[in-house]
C-alpha cells in the first residue's frame, strides 16, 4: 500500500513515539526520518565553521545509526531541512507515502498541531498522527469511519490493508444524526426518521461490502450521534483509526475543524487521515 514512510522527528517524546510506531509499522518499507529545524537554507545559525554538519544533523544521524544497529532489517535514511515542520513534511506527501508525526500530550496555545496542519493541506497522501505515550497493549483491530464519500471509501481501502497486515478485525463505523427539530416531535416524524436511518444503513452496508471484497474481516456499526464522538468511542483500545479527508487547502481546510480535526485534538488511538485520490 505504501512504498515509503516519512517520519517527522525533533527529539521530543512525541516524535520518539511517532518513530517507534513507524519502525513497528515499517517492516519491509523504507523509512525516512526528517527533522525540520527552522530558518532558511542560507541561515548560518545551524551551520558550523568549515562547513561541518549542524549539531542537529549529527543528532539525527545518531538516531538513525541506533536504529540500524537495533534493526538491521530496516532501510533508514535521514534529512535535515530548513523550514516549518508542516511545510517540510508536506513536500513529502504523495499517494504512495505515509507521513507519520507525533501529537503533543496537551494543546496549549493552539489546536492546530503539525498533524492537523498536514492533514489539512495534503492532496492525495496519508498522514498518521501518533499519541504520546504510545499504547503498547492495544488490540490488533482497526476502525474506519465512513460517510459515503469517495474519500471515506479510500479510507476503507487503506484500513482493510492495515487490518490484514495486523491480523485484526476491521470495524466500519457510520454515524448519523436526526435533523435538528425532528426529535422534538418524534411521533410526527417517526416515519421519516426510519427512512433516514435506512438510508444511512445503506451507506454502511456498501462500505462493509467493499471492505469484505478486499478480504478484510469486516463488520459494521451504525450509531446515532456526532461522528467524532462516535468514532472516538469506537476506537478506544484499537490499533488504528482511519478516516478520510475531503481535501481543500489553505483556509478552506478549516473543514478539517470538523470530524478529522476533532479526532486529532483528542486522539483515541493512532489516527490515519487519508487524502482524496487524484
Amino acid at each position: 500500500m505504501f512504498t515509503r514512510i516519512v517520519i517527522g522527528w525533533d527529539g521530543t517524546p512525541e516524535s520518539e513515539a511517532a518513530l517507534a510506531w513507524a519502525v513497528a509499522r515499517g517492516v519491509g518499507t523504507p523509512l525516512k526520518i526528517v527533522h525540520a529545524i527552522g530558518g532558511s537554507a542560507t541561515s548560518s545559525e545551524y551551520l558550523r565553521a568549515g562547513g561541518e554538519l549542524s549539531g542537529e544533523r549529527v543528532r539525527l544521524m545518531d538516531v538513525a545509526e541506533r536504529l540500524r544497529a537495533e534493526r538491521p532489517d530496516l532501510s533508514v535514511t535521514t534529512e535535515t531541512a530548513h523550514g516549518s515542520p508542516s511545510s517540510v513534511l508536506a513536500e513529502e506527501l504523495d499517494a504512495q507515502t505515509l507521513v507519520v508525526v507525533g501529537a503533543p500530550a496537551t494543546h496549549r496555545g493552539s489546536r492546530w498541531t503539525v498533524g492537523s496542519r498536514l492533514a489539512g493541506r495534503h492532496g492525495g497522501g496519508t498522514v498518521a498522527v501518533i499519541p504520546s505515550p504510545l499504547v503498547t497493549d492495544a488490540s490488533a483491530d482497526v476502525v474506519v469511519g465512513v460517510d459515503g464519500s469517495p474519500a471515506s471509501m479510500a479510507a476503507v481501502e487503506i484500513a482493510a490493508a492495515e487490518a490484514k497486515r495486523l491480523g485484526g478485525e476491521l470495524e466500519v463505523v457510520h454515524a448519523w444524526i436526526i435533523p435538528p427539530g425532528w426529535d422534538m416531535a418524534y411521533g410526527e416524524y417517526s416515519g421519516d426518521v426510519e427512512a433516514l436511518e435506512a438510508m444511512h444503513r445503506g451507506v454502511l452496508d456498501e462500505a462493509v461490502e467493499f471492505a469484505r471484497s478486499l478480504d478484510a474481516r469486516a463488520s459494521g456499526r451504525l450509531e446515532a450521534g456526532p461522528a467524532a464522538e462516535v468514532l472516538r468511542e469506537a476506537a478506544k483500545g484499537v490499533a488504528l483509526l482511519v478516516v478520510g479527508s475531503h481535501g481543500g487547502g489553505g483556509v478552506a481546510r478549516f473543514l478539517l475543524g470538523s470530524v478529522s480535526h476533532e479526532l486529532l485534538v483528542s486522539l483515541p488511538a493512532p489516527v490515519m487521515i487519508v487524502g482524496p485520490r487524484g
